[in-house]
């Protein structure tokens, strides 16, 4: 799969969020591991496309918890496990990290105090 860097395509949350259910039956969308690490990061695509956030940053989950809690609240049930992708050839830009809090709800992650694979 192309780099969202190389390729310059891109899936926003917006896009997959008000996708309508024929379209999103239709779309191929994967859960990536990023890197090597026991419950690392993961990332989306969408139809060959990675998840970012609307100004282009990479869209990171910190957890398969979080990446599945994510697919949960938009209500998308049809995905697959894609292939793992290095952090640094999925994206050499911006990442906006997200992890699962102790509610099972989705923040901002800080991945300061968490073993997140990115570089800030």
């Amino acid at each position: 799969m192309e780099t969202a860097a190389h390729s310059g395509k891109h899936a926003t949350w917006l896009e997959l969020a008000v996708a309508p259910e024929w379209r999103r039956n239709k779309c191929k969308i994967r859960v990536h591991a990023l890197g090597q690490r026991e419950g690392g990061c993961y990332a989306i695509s969408m139809d060959n496309r990675w998840l970012c956030v609307g100004s282009g940053g990479l869209t990171v989950f910190h957890g398969l918890s979080a990446a599945l809690r994510f697919l949960k609240l938009l209500r998308i049930d049809n995905f697959e496990p894609g292939e793992a992708a290095d952090v640094g050839s999925v994206c050499s830009g911006e990442r906006y990290c997200l992890c699962e809090d102790k509610g099972r709800g989705l923040l901002a992650c800080d991945c300061a105090t968490c073993r997140c694979c990115t570089t800030h």
